[in-house]
């Protein structure tokens, strides 16, 4: 039986990081935490996840992960920080349901696909993301990076469809009308990445009043 999502709880600014495997959401995630006084990360929920995962997922393992991470990001705003960052966001859900879907329904059915999508639709609506960045890598710079965890799939063709798919779904959600929208590519300098991404919560937290703080030291 699927339990209801819960709702939004109002706060404190909210980034999503977004991008298939290894492109640096969370290398970036650990930085910006170091960079901002009361942030808090919310990690990846995936990995805890009980069901099979990547292209051995269905409709369970997309659920168990959409609440989770609802759950994750409700804890941290309860818990008071004036910025919340999210390695992944709910999008990343949308794009591997639709993945899933496309390559064999029988693991997810058109009205399951439709349920996680009607749910995280609803989702950016009653809890906004300020600030959404699309961290890509171009696939050869991808493919020549040290990137076994023993958990990622690192397949070529499962990286380009699942940037492809991020490309979609930006679209079908219309995510650049309901938050501040930005595409970069981690090809070379991280620092620079960092940097640019500074530049982008500071503009966002000035434009929408947030009260963000650095730490003292700022240290990559």
């Amino acid at each position: 039986m699927v339990s209801a999502l819960p709702k939004r709880r109002f706060g404190p600014m909210k980034i999503g990081l977004i991008g298939a495997q290894g492109v640096g959401k969370t290398t970036l995630s650990k930085t910006l935490l170091r960079h901002y006084g009361n942030a808090h990360v919310v990690r990846e929920t995936v990995r805890e996840c009980p069901y099979p995962v990547d292209t051995e997922a269905d409709f369970k393992t997309e659920w168990w992960v959409l609440s989770h991470s609802i759950l994750a990001e409700q804890e941290a705003r309860e818990a008071k920080h004036d910025l919340i960052i999210t390695d992944r966001c709910l999008l990343d859900i949308a794009v591997y349901t639709k993945l899933i879907h496309n390559g064999n329904p029988n693991r997810m059915s058109r009205v399951q696909k439709k349920l996680i999508e009607q749910s995280i639709s609803r989702w950016f609506e009653d809890d906004p993301y300020d600030l959404i960045v699309f961290l890509k890598v171009d696939p050869s710079v991808w493919q020549s990076r040290d990137l076994d965890d023993g958990f990622r799939n690192l397949d070529l063709g499962w990286y380009n469809a699942l940037t492809t798919e991020f490309e979609a779904a930006l679209t079908d959600f219309d995510v650049a009308s309901k938050t501040s929208l930005h595409h970069l590519y981690n090809n070379s300098s991280f620092d620079s990445l960092h940097s640019q991404v500074v530049t982008l919560v500071d503009n966002v937290a000035s434009e929408k009043g947030y009260p963000l703080k650095r730490h003292m030291v700022a240290t990559l």
